[in-house]
């Protein structure tokens, strides 16, 4: 049985789902949208040959004019985000908050399909990790590498008796010209004031939210995780 370390630390592959189903780009709009609907999902991957195209959403369908066309004639619609197949768990959460899908492809270095996370599945693993005993929590910011300095937020983690467990940064591929963000996982009993005295420090900061019951942090900043613990 994993630890609550392991948990977290869990790859994508380790939750790979293949119980929903993929389309082509021969499927017509309308079979497209029945099968969205059908399984309660908000997108679907779009395949050709196992390589994943990207993900089609019942809203862009459902913007197409003529509900006889097929996929291919809308392929500028796609969305191109996706986890790599070994990319730790947690980098999906700035995904599915920017796509509002429910379901995320996953590909492996050759750009095949190999399934699904589903945010039910994040969601639950929050529940049985961190968020029952670990102090600590997530950091979303803005890193510009001209003006942040990595080395000034690690620096700040150490100052309140901190760990950082594992990062990662993200770049949108719907927002080219947005900053990356960086995203860390701390480990402290410090958390509220760690994310204070980093805005102080003009670290600009996204999201945040801690695990346990014994951080006094803004509620505002829980709005993100209850987004998977109650969709």
């Amino acid at each position: 049985m994993a630890t609550k370390n392991e948990s977290l630390a869990m790859l994508a592959l380790s939750y790979l789902s293949v119980d929903y189903p993929t389309l082509t780009l021969q499927d017509s709009l309308q079979k497209a949208l029945k099968l969205i609907q059908a399984n309660k999902v908000t997108a679907l991957s779009v395949v050709d040959n196992k390589k994943w195209i990207g993900s089609i959403s019942a809203t862009e369908i459902e913007k197409s004019i003529s509900s006889s066309a097929k996929l291919k004639d809308i392929q500028p619609s796609f969305n191109g985000d996706k986890l790599e197949l070994e990319e730790d768990i947690l980098a999906s959460l700035p995904l599915f908050e920017s796509t509002g899908f429910n379901l995320l492809p996953v590909i492996n270095e050759e750009g095949r399909w190999m399934g699904y996370l589903h945010q039910d599945v994040l969601a639950q693993m929050f529940i049985h990790s961190g968020l029952e005993a670990k102090n600590g929590g997530i950091i979303r910011m803005s890193f510009h590498a001209q003006r942040d300095s990595m080395s000034v937020v690690l620096r700040l983690v150490e100052e309140h008796k901190g760990l950082m467990v594992r990062s990662c940064l993200h770049r949108s591929e719907k927002n080219p010209q947005a900053l990356p963000e960086w995203i860390i996982q701390v480990q402290t009993d410090q958390f509220a004031r760690l994310v204070k005295s980093l805005e102080r420090h003009d670290i600009a900061i996204e999201k945040a939210f801690a695990f346990g019951p014994n951080e006094d942090v803004d509620k505002l900043r829980f709005d993100l995780l209850l987004k998977y613990l109650n969709p």
